[in-house]
């Protein structure tokens, strides 16, 4: 993924050049609302390399799937495929761990070491809260050896042992952080004494209606969409399920379970619709609460930011005139290649959720361009086309 300026710029012009092109390699099935403006949205896949993709657009009661396969790469997509949506999987996490608070079990500005197997004989939690680790603000960073300690078997106080694992003092600056969110799955864990899967199932997943999970070992491959890189391409090396989603979700591990709950999940397009919906309505699904109002306030409300992201918990906040006068709340999803984005308008409840099997993963700022191409398309064109 281009990381610099420098490197979006060498990597936006190498893109035509070095990248398959995917022109008149799409073949697309549809479902609901019809588009009115199919072709252009095959042109910014076209654009952007798009390699497969589901998308969903929803307004009130109306909404347009188009399932979208390619040749080349060769990425089947239809209603049953699931995608691993990356960093969408925060959004999922930060609603697990407010379902705790609202049992009462902790609260957001809970000392994250409490909650954790021998929390407090980590030097680098001190200080650091629950909140704290929703919104980036930990003083935590990823480090190579968070990816060593999952290959090798060892636990998160390896990792927080680590030369070079703090960035600053808590609640300071906002440092996005993978590990921190990472942490929360083990912190959930512990509380509950029960599985990752299992808790996602019972308070999130389930409740929802949602066809996901965190556990790869449960799925069938051939259904799961493979995740392609466009630069550099390589073909033969997609991926379906990684090596972290080939290890069974069965039971607890607080002390190891920290490479799920950043960006694991694997779900569908209608499924996050559901998840924005339940956070657009205040924590209300088809008359059900099962988050409280005052949690989704705080979610939704600016909590850290960079110059180029404004987070709340476990959310994006993206305030982009270009793409919407209203604010747009939710998360995108970069690894292995693909650039997912699931993203309601605040006041009106309008829906982009866009997955796919990789694309340019150019961006301004921190958005991807495939995103904010698909976000004003939708929003600006396709949508209000309807009426």
């Amino acid at each position: 993924m281009p990381t610099t300026p420098m490197k979006n710029l060498i990597y936006r012009a190498a893109l035509p050049v070095l990248s398959p092109s995917t022109h008149k390699r799409y073949r697309h099935e549809t479902a609901g609302q019809p588009l009115t403006h199919l072709p252009y949205y095959e042109h910014l896949l076209v654009r952007h390399h798009v390699a497969g993709s589901s998308l969903l657009l929803r307004d009130s009661d109306r909404a347009a799937q188009v399932y979208t396969s390619c040749t080349r790469p060769a990425h089947h997509a239809g209603p049953d495929t699931l995608y691993r949506v990356a960093s969408i999987t925060k959004t999922a996490t930060a609603l697990a761990v407010l379902t705790a608070c609202d049992d009462g079990l902790f609260e957001l500005d809970t000392p994250a070491a409490r909650l954790l197997p021998d929390g407090d004989r980590s030097p680098a939690l001190r200080g650091v809260t629950v909140r704290h680790l929703l919104c980036h603000t930990s003083g935590l960073r990823d480090i190579s050896a968070v990816d060593e300690a999952l290959r090798s078997g060892a636990t998160f106080h390896d990792v927080l042992a680590a030369d070079g694992i703090r960035s600053g003092e808590p609640g300071t600056t906002m440092v996005y952080c993978n590990f921190g969110f990472g942490l929360l799955g083990c912190l959930l864990e512990h509380t509950l004494g029960q599985s990752l899967e299992a808790i996602f199932q019972s308070r999130l997943f389930q409740p929802l209606g949602m066809r996901a999970t965190l556990d790869g070992t449960t799925l069938d491959e051939q259904r799961v969409m493979p995740i392609a890189r466009m630069l550099p391409y390589r073909a033969g090396q997609d991926v379906t399920i990684p090596a972290l989603g080939r290890k069974p979700l069965t039971a607890p591990d607080p002390l190891r379970r920290f490479g799920h709950t950043a960006g694991a999940m694997y779900t569908d397009a209608p499924s996050l619709s559901r998840l924005l919906t339940l956070i657009a309505q205040g924590g209300e699904l088809n008359g059900q609460r099962l988050i409280s109002e005052a949690l989704i306030r705080e979610m939704t409300t600016r909590q850290a930011s960079t110059s180029t992201r404004t987070y709340g918990l476990g959310l994006v906040l993206l305030e982009r005139p270009e793409l919407s006068e209203r604010r747009l709340l939710g998360h995108q999803g970069f690894a292995y290649g693909c650039v997912d984005g699931a993203f309601f308008e605040e006041g009106t409840g309008r829906q982009v959720i866009f997955l796919n099997g990789g694309a340019s993963e150019a961006r301004t700022g921190r958005l991807g361009l495939v995103n904010r191409d698909v976000l004003k398309w939708a929003l600006r064109k396709e949508i209000p086309s309807w009426t």
